[in-house]
């Protein structure tokens, strides 16, 4: 034992003495048994001046407290344990499907480059403003696609049929290439300088000329056309030229004379100068559709023109309507716009045979219109380059 409990035990002996000394402890169960008690005594006091072990269990372990400073024994209030509701998570097995790798395709824009052949269509006679009121709904889908001058393309000074076709083929003015008259003289011989027929035959190209008037001959020399053919009418012309489409071709050149005719003889703006405009934009329908049948019209330039305009029965140069023109582009690297530069009739020559990458004449008075095609427009006219 430690002093400490020595000390203890003495003074509870003590007391034990005292307590029995103040009652007849004797007297009720004897000597023998006043000793007995009295171990006994002794034996609870030492039993509850010890630890009694936990038959539920382990106590908590006491707090210790730092050395030499009194604390008072904290007291510990057991709780019971929070019952805990299982939270049940559901686990999902993702099936990952690997995402398809995309490769972006581009489509390259058609480019000039693109062009395989080249269509010139004249109606003669057709005013720029009957195209709507007329009207001509395959003419205003190749306008709407591509680039166009509403307002400010115009023929030669002499405005007819001879010699401003004359200028539209050869890009040469009426003093340059020689056709100074409106009649079939074949004694005159042909138009004169190097045109756009000329150039193409030599580069090896297939050259078409369909055309609705006789006197159309003596726009380009007999050698440098590989087909020439006079139709009469709107229906003659769809079924000569719808087989030369389909045989493929460089250049070719589709003249209708219907509106022309009809005008002088019912006037121009009419119902029947209207009505034969639609037939002939029928017509061009037709010749897109083809187009499109074999494949070609995707690699087709258009240039769709007049070669006059004309009022009331005639177009002998009085008014404006008499010299303006439609002037309208479509195909491969044709930017869709409105033009708003100076053009006349024989830039269609120089125009045409850019498109095609033939050679440009230094001697022609036509210019190309690089700006149909997105580029910059590095030659204007800054005057009407015509003497006559």
């Amino acid at each position: 034992m430690t002093q400490s409990f020595q000390g203890f035990f003495v003074a509870t002996l003590r007391l034990c003495v005292k307590i029995f000394s103040y009652f007849p402890v004797t007297a009720y169960f004897g000597e023998l048994s006043l000793k007995r008690l009295t171990v006994l005594a002794l034996a609870f006091i030492l039993v509850a001046c010890t630890g009694i072990p936990n038959i539920w269990g382990s106590s908590l372990p006491p707090i210790p407290s730092p050395t030499g400073i009194p604390t008072d024994t904290p007291t510990i209030t057991p709780t019971s344990p929070a019952t805990s509701t299982p939270t049940i998570t559901p686990t999902f097995t993702a099936t990952l499907t690997p995402a398809a790798t995309l490769t972006p395709s581009i489509t390259p824009l058609p480019s000039k480059a693109n062009i395989e052949r080249a269509i010139i269509i004249s109606f003669d006679g057709l005013r720029p403003d009957a195209i709507d009121q007329a009207p001509m709904p395959n003419l205003m889908e190749l306008m709407n696609g591509g680039a166009y001058a509403p307002l400010t393309a115009r023929t030669i000074d002499y405005p007819a049929t001879s010699p401003s076709h004359a200028s539209m083929l050869t890009g040469y003015c009426m003093e340059d290439h020689g056709v100074i008259y409106n009649k079939f003289f074949m004694y005159m011989g042909y138009a004169k300088g190097t045109d756009v027929f000329q150039l193409a035959h030599e580069a090896g190209m297939r050259t078409v000329m369909i055309v609705s008037k006789d006197k159309m001959r003596q726009m380009a020399e007999p050698e440098t056309t590989d087909v020439f053919e006079v139709a009469y009418g709107e229906p003659a012309i769809q079924k000569a030229v719808l087989p030369q489409i389909e045989q493929d071709f460089g250049l070719m050149f589709v003249h209708f004379a219907g509106a022309d005719n009809r005008g002088h003889k019912y006037d121009w703006m009419s119902g029947e100068y209207m009505k034969v405009l639609r037939e002939g934009d029928a017509v061009l329908g037709e010749m897109i559709k083809t187009l499109k049948e074999k494949n070609l019209f995707d690699t087709t330039f258009f240039l769709i023109t007049s070669d006059h305009g004309g009022h009331g029965s005639n177009h002998i140069g009085l008014i404006i309507e008499d010299y303006r023109i439609p002037w309208i582009t479509h195909g491969p690297g044709v930017v869709p716009q409105i033009l708003d530069l100076q053009i006349y009739t024989f830039d269609t020559a120089a125009t045409v045979a850019y498109a095609l990458g033939l050679p440009i004449q230094p001697d022609w008075d036509g210019i190309p219109v690089y700006k149909i095609f997105g580029e910059d427009q590095i030659r204007i006219h800054e005057k009407y380059p015509c003497k006559t």
